[in-house]
């Protein structure tokens, strides 16, 4: 027996996937750097959900997707990463019936440009917070660029190959019920 539901209620039950998902990938799926830090592929998840389902929930499922891994693993970064991943998400578009368009492969670039960016800014504040000068908290946000940016990249290869995958079996149109 089929049951029809809402679009609205069908897009929220998939927001809260990929949250989980976003949070699984980021908290759990990590490759430690010699910073200190760690690269994950929870962007990618981000990626996807935002080329999967309207902005607004889009941006939902970014932001509490990455607070509760940051809540998980990394507590002390959770306002910046909430911020961060919800404008991670507003660059792709969800029109259409494929995930993997010009476009949003496209805007894996800009997105990734937030992500570097953004954390360079958090860590800056966060030292200049902890008491650090404006020189020595310049060159600890400096020092964790490179990271990030090869967080930005390996999520976009990622983002790229699932989305491709993806599209083939059609799983948009089948998630979303469109026929």
């Amino acid at each position: 027996m089929k049951t029809k539901h809402s679009a609205h209620t069908l897009h929220i039950v998939i927001a809260a996937m990929f949250a989980a998902m976003i949070a699984v990938m980021t908290a759990f799926v990590q490759i430690k750097t010699p910073t200190g830090g760690y690269v994950h592929l929870g962007d990618s998840m981000i990626y996807l959900t935002a080329s999967f389902l309207p902005l607004p929930f889009a941006v939902a499922a970014s932001a509490i997707g990455g607070g509760i891994a940051d809540l998980l693993v990394y507590p002390e970064t959770i306002i910046y990463t909430i911020i961060i991943k919800a404008l991670n998400a507003v660059f792709f578009s969800a029109k259409g019936d494929k995930l993997l368009t010009k476009r949003n492969a496209l805007m894996t670039i800009p997105s990734g440009l937030v992500t570097v960016v953004g954390y360079s800014i958090s860590k800056l504040i966060r030292q200049l917070l902890a008491g650090d000068s404006f020189h020595s908290a310049l060159v600890t946000a400096l020092w964790k660029m490179p990271e990030n940016a090869i967080q930005a990249v390996a999520s976009a290869i990622i983002f790229i190959l699932i989305a491709a995958a993806f599209d083939k079996a059609d799983i948009k149109k089948r998630m979303l019920g469109k026929q």
